[in-house]
């Protein structure tokens, strides 16, 4: 668990960010929604590179990278705080990184709310 928790974090950031993908790509603005907030939620760095209100291709390159090491971090800290336990498994690896992740998305979701409310979108 040690050397896989961070790489763990990653696949499933990516495996979020490819179902996003999915959804962008469908016709119809609903889908467009749900598909920005699940990549929101897999690279959660986009709205501090000022994305979508921003839409370069360096700025999501970026915040792609970003994210990605940022979920390693996480995954990786918590692997090794899941394993200072004498009996560790992934469900206890699950229970550490599940506070950083929800923290992580609604930091997300309140940034981009913020940058909504200054831009006056609202």
């Amino acid at each position: 668990m040690r050397q896989r928790g961070g790489l763990i974090a990653v696949g499933a950031s990516l495996a979020m960010a490819l179902i996003g993908l999915v959804f962008v790509a469908l016709p119809g603005s609903l889908f467009g929604v749900l598909g920005f907030l699940v990549l929101l939620i897999s690279v959660p760095v986009l709205p501090m590179l000022g994305v979508p209100a921003v839409s370069s291709n360096s700025a999501y390159v970026l915040a792609f990278f970003l994210s990605m090491v940022l979920w390693f971090a996480i995954g990786h800290i918590c692997a090794l705080r899941a394993t200072r336990r004498a009996v560790a498994g992934w469900p206890e690896w699950i229970r550490e990184v599940r506070p950083f992740a929800i923290g992580i998305w609604v930091g997300a979701l309140l940034s981009l709310a913020i940058s909504t409310v200054v831009l006056g979108a609202l």
